[in-house]
């Protein structure tokens, strides 16, 4: 299978205590995201217990903040390689609206559409023998947990609608409370995309 679109790719922050949701406000949160241009300072603000979304429509961009997690979510469609997420993951870290040393683990997501390479491509390939079996089966998916180097990983394909195209949810899980560098985060984010790129191609 090849990538063929990116729908989103997310950059989460998991915290050993809860968020103190008092310090997230929609006035904090557009000044670190200003950019002065109307049009891109366009946003949304929704509040509800225990949740907080901040969302710039026209930047594509969306800022969820849980009980215990912080979701950064970029849909501009880019590879990871000319990406900003990794600066708005690391403006909304370096800012007071969290507390950094209350950081558990962090993980990547990545969000994209996916074909085989092959008109010969069978849900076969894709499921087990035995599932295959089941009689008049219209689509399939699939997902695997595994770990690599210290990393949890957790793959998703998921077909959509009767043609040939699935979806898949790549994460790459990283069980530490420290961030590395920014350098090293970002070339963590595209090692992490070149993996599920590497894993789609072998199937």
């Amino acid at each position: 299978m090849q990538i063929k679109t990116i729908q989103n790719i997310n950059i989460t922050a998991l915290f050993s205590t809860p968020l103190n949701h008092l310090l997230i406000s929609q006035a904090g949160l557009l000044n670190l995201f200003k950019t002065n241009d109307q049009q891109k300072d366009q946003h949304t603000f929704i509040e509800a217990p225990g949740l907080k979304i901040f969302m710039l429509p026209n930047q594509k961009k969306e800022i969820i903040f849980e009980a215990v997690r912080m979701l950064v979510n970029n849909k501009q469609e880019t590879k990871p390689e000319t990406s900003d997420i990794i600066d708005d993951f690391l403006k909304i870290m370096d800012s007071n609206v969290v507390e950094k040393n209350k950081m558990s683990a962090y993980g990547f997501n990545y969000d994209v559409i996916v074909e085989p390479e092959s008109g010969q491509f069978k849900i076969g390939d894709l499921i087990g023998a035995k599932v295959t079996k089941i009689e008049n089966i219209k689509s399939a998916g699939v997902s695997v947990v595994f770990e690599q180097k210290g990393i949890n990983y957790n793959l998703e394909i998921k077909p959509i609608g009767i043609g040939q195209q699935f979806l898949a949810h790549f994460n790459a899980h990283f069980n530490v409370n420290t961030l590395p560098s920014k350098q090293e985060l970002k070339d963590r984010l595209i090692a992490q995309f070149d993996n599920l790129k590497d894993i789609m191609e072998k199937i």
